[in-house]
Parts: structure tokens; C-alpha cells; sequence
């Protein structure tokens, strides 16, 4: 893919042109304020990048490192909970959950994930791949597991290199473009089937009464829709459910963003459907062409 010019918009997470204290210092320590710990985007010589978002010159920012998703105090959780349980639910790390729904009588929602008390570790499929997902929320009550959800938190990757405009963020804080691009063509290559497996995975599970939920920042949100259905259109909605696949989009509000603060997140899409209307639309069977179309274009290509 040719690289194009992109520029860095959110760098250790504040904007690339936020000089204050607390941008600074998070570009000094090399910190991620998302994850509370050290940026986990580094090149291959060691250095650390520290970007969170990238933009090319006519299209909207993309965020391109799953952790900025994290904003907020983690608020994709809370909202997905809300989503799934209902509103009111405290979160607390999967493994103390029993324990703690014991102590007050009452349930309570883990959270099985990264620093949240770890992935849970599911066997492979005949020794190769994973049924991992990035997190977990199970609604947790004195009597046990009731139910739960399944996440999965994806970004986009990059092709090129922007190893230019780190630098000039380095020296000064100055802000450049560089040459790289987005690989839009992961979604078709590796998002989309994992959607499709992992939602029929979970389809099988009893107690996975919410099925997936799958949190993207806007701009994918919009590929893999125009990739499933095209012209702009949304695959069929469907209630929640066992087999339900539940798009997320979150992006932060870089335009009412305040300086020495990460800008918040918005929610910029939501849409629950079934994993079997994905997977139809993914092969193209609710996507075809007009009937007759390689007909025509051989007519066209004889005359």
C-alpha cells in the first residue's frame, strides 16, 4: 500500500500541539494516561512512540492504539455493562468478584481483562489459534456466575513509516507529516473473520445471554459497514442476545478537547445485529452484484 502523508493528532495522550505541564511530562515519562503505565508503542529499535492517533491530510483521525479506547476511566466498560445489565453496576477485577458479591449480598460485575486481573485462558483450537477476547464482563452474584459478555477492542494498523514526526514531536513538539498509510485492508483480511468466529464461539456458550461486543473507532465502524453492506447502509438490527454482535464506535472529542487534559471519549455509533447476518454479508450473499453482470462485461469487452 503507498504511503501517504499522515500527521500524529494525539502523542502520549494529549493533542500533538499541547505544550502543557501535564503533556509534556507524559511525553518526558514516556506515559500513558489510559493505562495508567508506561506507552506499550514501540519501533522496532526500542524507541517508544507514543502515538494514539494519526490523520491523513483529507480524511478524519483515526486512533490507531487500542489503549487510547481506554479513556475516561475505562468508560467503554461501564457503558457496555450498562448495555448488557442494566445501569448501577460497580466494576470490580474478575477474579474478586465471587468475593465481593458475597461480602454485600448483591451482585457485582468482573471484569476479566489486561490490569483488570488478567485474561482468562481458554484452550486452543486443535493446538493452534485462541478463542481470547479481550475482555470479559460477567454479572457475578452470591450465588455465582448469572452471565456475561464478550469484547473486543480493535484499531487500525499502519503501513510506512511516521518515524519523522515522532522526531519532530521529540525535538520541540514540532508537528509534521510523514509518510504512511492505514491498512483498511485488515478488515476485510483479519477483523472481520474474527468477528465471525468469536461470535459463533460465544453463540455456543449458555451463559453468553449479550453475545459480542466489538468497540472501533468511528472510521472502521464505517469500513466494515460499507465492507458488509455498502452504499452506507447498516446490516438489520436485532435485539441482544445469545448470537448478537453489538458494533461500538468511540472517538475523542478532539474538537472540544481542553488543553493538559486527554479529550474525552464520544460514543459515534452503535448497532446490534446477529452473527449470522455478518457472516451471510461477508460472503457476499446480501451484497451481490446485478444478476447478469459477468455476462455484460464480457458483451462490453467483446465490442
Amino acid at each position: 500500500m503507498r504511503a501517504v502523508a499522515v500527521t500524529v493528532i494525539d502523542w502520549f495522550g494529549y493533542r500533538s500541539g499541547d505544550r502543557s505541564p501535564d503533556a509534556e511530562a507524559a511525553a518526558r515519562l514516556e506515559y500513558c494516561p489510559f493505562i495508567n503505565d508506561r506507552c506499550e508503542k514501540i519501533f522496532r529499535d526500542g524507541l517508544v512512540s507514543g502515538v494514539c492517533s494519526l490523520k491523513q491530510s483529507t480524511r478524519d483521525a483515526v486512533v490507531c492504539c487500542p489503549n487510547r479506547l481506554y479513556g475516561d476511566g475505562y468508560r467503554i466498560l461501564r457503558d457496555i455493562a450498562e448495555i448488557a445489565f442494566g445501569p448501577g453496576w460497580e466494576l470490580v477485577a474478575g477474579p474478586s468478584a465471587q468475593r465481593e458479591a458475597t461480602r454485600r449480598g448483591a451482585p457485582v460485575v468482573g471484569v476479566f481483562g489486561k490490569r483488570w486481573g488478567g485474561e482468562l485462558h481458554l484452550p486452543q483450537r486443535n493446538g493452534v489459534g485462541s478463542y481470547f477476547v479481550d475482555w470479559i464482563l460477567a454479572l457475578v452474584t452470591p450465588a455465582g456466575l448469572d452471565r456475561f459478555v464478550a469484547i473486543e477492542v480493535q484499531t487500525i494498523d499502519t503501513t510506512g513509516n511516521y518515524r519523522d514526526s515522532i522526531d519532530a514531536l521529540r525535538e520541540g513538539r514540532q508537528v509534521i507529516e510523514s509518510g504512511a498509510a492505514f491498512n483498511w485492508e485488515n478488515v476485510n483480511k483479519r477483523i472481520l473473520p474474527q468477528v465471525i468466529y468469536k461470535g459463533n464461539v460465544l453463540q455456543r456458550e449458555r451463559k453468553c445471554l449479550g453475545g459480542l461486543f466489538f468497540v472501533t473507532p468511528k472510521p472502521i465502524y464505517e469500513r466494515i459497514m460499507n465492507r458488509l453492506i455498502g452504499n452506507g447502509q447498516q446490516l438489520p438490527p436485532y435485539p441482544l442476545g445469545p448470537g448478537a454482535v453489538t458494533f461500538l464506535s468511540y472517538d475523542p472529542d478532539w474538537v472540544n478537547g481542553q488543553a493538559g487534559q486527554p479529550a474525552p471519549l464520544v460514543q459515534t455509533g452503535r448497532l446490534t445485529t446477529s452473527v449470522v447476518q455478518i457472516a451471510q454479508a461477508f460472503i457476499g450473499v446480501t451484497n451481490l452484484p446485478p444478476m447478469g453482470a459477468y455476462e455484460s462485461a464480457i458483451y462490453a469487452a467483446l465490442q
